[in-house]
C-alpha cells in the first residue's frame, strides 16, 4: 500500500513499472476499484489542490515509482502531467463500463480482457492468455460480491470460456469472452 484515504498528499507519483489500483471504501463497507494505474501514469493529484488523499493506492504487482514535487515542475513537465491526467480520465470513462453497463457476467468478461492487457496478464507457452487475479479483485473491479463472481466464474468455466486455477484465470475462449463482453480493445 502506497497511501490510504485521509493521508497527507505532499507529492505526485509516476508509475515507472508494475500495476497499481486506487481503491475507495463504499458506504456498504466494500472496496471498489476506482481506477488502475499503469506504467507512465502520474497520480496523487490531491496534492495539486491541497487536500488529503481521497482513496488508497495499492500495488497489484511489484512496482517502481518516482515521486514528483509539483513546485519543481518545468513547463514541459507540467504539460506531461496534464497529458497523463487527461489520458487517465479518458481511460476511466471507458473503463467505467465495467461497473455500470451490462450484467455481471458481461462485466467480468470485460474486466478480465482489460486485465489481460496489463502486467497482471500473461501468456502460456501455447499462446493462450491468462490473468493473475483473485475472485475478490474481480469483485472489487466490477462492483460485485466475491460470492457472485465465484459463481459466475464457475459458470464461465462450464461454458468453456475460462479455466480457473489458484489466483490465475486462463482465457480459454478469448473470442467467446470478447463476444460476451462487447469489448473491442
Amino acid at each position: 500500500m502506497l497511501f490510504r484515504s485521509g493521508d497527507a498528499a505532499p507529492s505526485l507519483y509516476r508509475l515507472e513499472s508494475g500495476l497499481m489500483r486506487a481503491v475507495r471504501l463504499t458506504p456498504q463497507g466494500r472496496n471498489l476499484t476506482v481506477r488502475h494505474i499503469r506504467p507512465g501514469d502520474i497520480f496523487g493529484e490531491e496534492c495539486l489542490h491541497g487536500t488529503a488523499r481521497g482513496h488508497q493506492v495499492v500495488a497489484l504487482t511489484d512496482a517502481v515509482l518516482t515521486p514528483i514535487h509539483p513546485q519543481h515542475l518545468s513547463q514541459g513537465e507540467l504539460w506531461d502531467l496534464t497529458r497523463s491526467l487527461s489520458h487517465q480520465l479518458q481511460r476511466m470513462m471507458t473503463d467505467g463500463v465495467h461497473i455500470q453497463d451490462g450484467d455481471l457476467r458481461e462485466r467480468i468478461a470485460r474486466y478480465l480482457l482489460n486485465l489481460a492487457d496489463s502486467s497482471l496478464g500473461g501468456q502460456h507457452p501455447d499462446g493462450t492468455r491468462f490473468v493473475r487475479a483473485t475472485h475478490e479483485l474481480i469483485a472489487e473491479g466490477t462492483g460485485a460480491t466475491r460470492e457472485s463472481v465465484s459463481k459466475l466464474i464457475g459458470e464461465m468455466r462450464d461454458d468453456g470460456l475460462l479455466n480457473p486455477a489458484y489466483r490465475c484465470l486462463t482465457l480459454t475462449d478469448e473470442a467467446g469472452l470478447r463476444l460476451l463482453s462487447g469489448y473491442h480493445g
